[in-house]
C-alpha cells in the first residue's frame, strides 16, 4: 500500500508527459521522461502486487494511453486546442505569390546602405529596411544604391 501514491504520480505524470511530447516538438525528452515514468510505474507495482497485477498494470497503461492520446486528438480537430495558437489555423497562403510579386516591385528603387555591402549586408528603401547583396563589389556604409535584380529572396543592388 506504500507505494500506491507513487505508483499513480508516475502514471499520471508519465501520461501527461507523453501528450505533451505528441505536440511538443522537440528532442524527445518529454517522451523519453514519459516511457521511464511509465515502465517504472508497472514495475513498481510488480514488486509491490505480484505479476498477475503488474501485467494489468501494463495493460490498463496501454489502454490509458490509447484513450488519452485518442481525445488530444480530437482535441485538435474540433475541441478548445485546436482554438490555441499551437495548432495552425488552416489558411492556405499563395506560395509566397505576392511576396515575390512584391519583390519585383523593388526592381528600380533607391535606397541607401544601412551597413557596408561585403557583398551582403542592410540597405533601407522606401519600404523599410532589407537584406541585399552586392554583385561582388564592395559597398560602404550610407552609399545611395539602386535595386538591380531580384532573385528568390535575394535583392541585388548596385552603386547609384
Amino acid at each position: 500500500m506504500e507505494w500506491l501514491i507513487p505508483i499513480i504520480i508516475c502514471v499520471l505524470v508519465g501520461v501527461i508527459l507523453l501528450v505533451v511530447e505528441v505536440f511538443m516538438p522537440g528532442f524527445g525528452i518529454p517522451g523519453l521522461s514519459a516511457a521511464v515514468l511509465l515502465m517504472a510505474g508497472i514495475v513498481m507495482t510488480w514488486y509491490e502486487y505480484g505479476a498477475r497485477i503488474g501485467l494489468a498494470m501494463a495493460v490498463a497503461v496501454l489502454a490509458l494511453m490509447g484513450i488519452v492520446i485518442s481525445i488530444s486528438l480530437k482535441s485538435v480537430r474540433s475541441g478548445k486546442l485546436a482554438k490555441t495558437d499551437l495548432m495552425l489555423d488552416g489558411t492556405v497562403n499563395d506560395g509566397g505569390k505576392n511576396e515575390r510579386e512584391q519583390m519585383q516591385k523593388m526592381l528600380g528603387q533607391q535606397g541607401k546602405t544601412l551597413t557596408a555591402l561585403r557583398p551582403v549586408g542592410a540597405a533601407e528603401f522606401a519600404g523599410g529596411k532589407m537584406n541585399v547583396q552586392s554583385d561582388g563589389e564592395f559597398i560602404e556604409k550610407d552609399a545611395v544604391v539602386r535595386v538591380i535584380r531580384v532573385s528568390g529572396k535575394t535583392v541585388y543592388v548596385k552603386k547609384a
